[in-house]
């Protein structure tokens, strides 16, 4: 072979290399359609149109606006998307196909998105909230202008590729290398917005429907066990725990701050119970506390007492850390099952589980504290079964409550532990008995239920508004604008408004996020006072002469996606002594909080604008 043979072999390669290189990169400049860059504008403008529209006033009411990313609404969904629409946009005006595939995916989030939006009921739609949708359906139109692009342009492809394939048929001594083709921008979109799609319908979309007040059929305290016996034979699950529970009646409610004082009250009503003790718990874990209440649990189990647990997977780590406490409850005869907010979702008795199909537990927190003994008494309130508590670290409240409202927390249990795919006996009369003493105070249960069942908040919302001369509330994480605007309103119109929060908070950034509001809060005439020293984790409501405690903080998490419970209680006694147990000793500790400026006020704006994550 001559040199200039070899030459001739070089340049053919060199020739077939770029021919190929070109191939992967995707077509030529020139066979590009014109549309392809039309759409890629139109993609943008889309987008564009929709970020404002997010961020400017969706739906309105009561006095309280609120833009695309504030309460129940799920604007952020939209905004991650249309980051993804803006980064394929280059690679639809390219004309590529994965690209146009992944701008169909972004107009039909921000389309559905925009059209399921939970809000506020009696809240009428704003003007943002109708460019977001115009922004969506220019999406729309962006994709459909990429596909026929794409067609058009498909014509020149394959003329272009016949073409090519022409001139390097068997050519004398070039080998034809195959190359690893990186994904394209538009692959690369594609992918991320299926996976955002399915992590945020699954962990952050927020839904709200009509919860509070209880409707005429809400179930009563004596239709407790039957709805509970139907409950277990349709065979439902932990997301339809969301039952309407008409008023009722409590004979007592006796609030206790500080674990020092509410432990040794509850482990007394551990220790005499005589048929059954049922606690569902967010977080229990192994300390003082915790493995007291453990060796209280296997004395009762070997005196025959029926011992039934709920908990949440991340919050008492029953497979982790806290297992082999697990391990003695279960040999020792208790039934526990438990809420796996972290993949994988198992059904079933601890120990003994088996993968759900539906994964519906993913995502969802259950922050319940409830403990309910013979069906009798029943208590409720922000704190776990962990040493924070009892050693002064956290600042806490539980509630102590009989009555005929009891009878529907029992529900409240069962009809949760039930859903986790375990048996319960044929007959439940025995955790329903009927009080001695059903009581004369007014008292409801309320909850939170993933997707859309919150009838705890809005019994908040209507509690705040309804307030005339007086309004408590203690919170560790109040970041929802909703519930600041309803609670400036209420001082505009004169009624005295003190909030009790942490000057420390273990949530940094929801912290910020409150004390961005700092300002408006005292224009108002809202009184703020940060406690020292300790965490305020009590969840608390005083409005006039009726209160709401439980498990609800007012942050996104907690309003709309967890499991919460709270009670609601209408009497002046009761909201004497709440204030009296709980309320002023916190303030009498408490310091004023004051507006921030600098960096922090910076951090703060921007905590603000997180709050749907928060």
């Amino acid at each position: 072979m001559t040199a200039d043979d070899i030459t001739d072999v070089s340049d053919a390669a060199v020739e077939s290399d770029e021919a190929l290189h070109a191939s992967a990169e995707g077509p030529a400049v020139e066979s590009i359609s014109p549309m392809s860059r039309v759409a890629a504008r139109l993609l943008l403008g889309g987008c564009a149109l929709a970020v404002v529209g997010v961020f400017t006033r969706w739906t309105s009411g009561d006095g309280v606006t609120l833009n695309g990313i504030q309460g129940p609404h799920n604007g952020w969904i939209v905004i991650v998307y249309l980051v993804v629409g803006v980064a394929v946009a280059r690679a639809v005006g390219r004309g590529s196909r994965t690209a146009a595939l992944t701008a169909v995916l972004v107009a039909v989030v921000v389309i559905v998105t925009v059209l399921t939006t939970s809000s506020v009921p009696g809240f009428g739609t704003a003007w943002g909230y109708w460019l977001t949708f115009l922004g969506g359906v220019v999406v729309v139109v962006a994709a459909g202008t990429a596909f026929a692009a794409r067609a058009e342009q498909s014509v020149h492809d394959r003329a272009d590729d016949a073409d090519a394939d022409a001139d390097a048929v068997d050519e004398p001594g070039v080998v034809r290398a195959r190359r690893l083709r990186w994904p394209t921008l538009g692959e690369v979109g594609l992918v991320v917005g299926v996976f955002f799609f399915l992590l945020l319908r699954q962990v952050l979309a927020i839904g709200e429907d009509r919860s509070w007040p209880p409707p005429t059929d809400a179930i009563t305290a004596a239709e407790a066990e039957a709805a509970t016996a139907d409950f277990v034979a349709e065979g439902l699950g932990p997301h339809d725990v969301g039952l309407d529970y008409a008023w009722s009646t409590a004979a007592s409610v006796e609030p206790w701050a500080e674990g020092a004082t509410f432990y040794p009250k509850i482990f007394d009503d551990v220790a005499g119970a005589d048929s059954s003790i049922h606690i569902l718990m967010f977080g229990w874990k192994p300390g003082d506390v915790g493995d007291d209440l453990t060796s209280l649990l296997v004395d009762r189990l070997a005196d025959g007492v029926e011992v039934r647990i709920l908990v949440d997977g991340v919050g008492s780590q029953p497979t982790g850390a806290s297992k082999a406490m697990y391990e003695r409850l279960v040999d020792a005869g208790a039934v526990v099952v438990v809420n796996d907010t972290l993949p994988f979702d198992r059904d079933g008795p601890l120990f003994d589980r088996g993968i759900s199909g539906n994964q519906r537990e993913v995502g969802r927190a259950d922050h319940r504290k409830l403990y309910v003994i013979d069906g009798e008494v029943a208590w409720t309130g922000g704190a776990g079964i962990e040493d924070h508590f009892l050693n002064g670290e956290f600042y806490d409240v539980m509630v102590r409550v009989t009555g005929d409202v009891v009878r529907q927390t029992q529900a409240v249990f069962l009809t949760s532990f039930a859903a986790h795919d375990v048996s319960l006996p044929a007959d439940l009369s025995r955790y329903f008995p009927e009080p001695t003493d059903p009581g004369r105070m007014s008292a409801a249960v309320g909850q939170v239920v993933p997707g859309g069942f919150v009838s705890a908040t809005q019994a908040a919302r209507e509690l705040i508004d309804s307030a005339s001369q007086r309004l408590d509330i203690m919170n560790p994480y109040l970041a929802d604008r909703d519930m600041i605007e309803r609670m400036i309103m209420a001082a505009e119109r004169g009624v005295d408004v003190r909030v009790i929060t942490s000057e420390e908070s273990n949530n940094a950034p929801a912290a910020w996020a409150m004390k961005h509001r700092y300002g408006d809060l005292l224009d108002a005439g809202v009184e703020i006072w940060e406690y020292p020293g300790a965490v305020v984790h009590a969840k608390l409501i005083v409005a006039d002469d009726r209160v709401q405690f439980g498990t609800l903080n007012l942050d996104a998490w907690a309003l709309y996606r967890n499991f919460e419970i709270a009670l609601m209680v209408d009497d002046a006694d009761v909201a004497d002594r709440l204030v009296e147990r709980a309320i002023d000793p916190a303030i009498g500790r408490a310091e004023t909080g004051l507006r921030q400026g600098g960096l922090a006020r910076v951090r703060n704006w921007f905590s603000d604008k997180l709050t749907y994550f928060l």
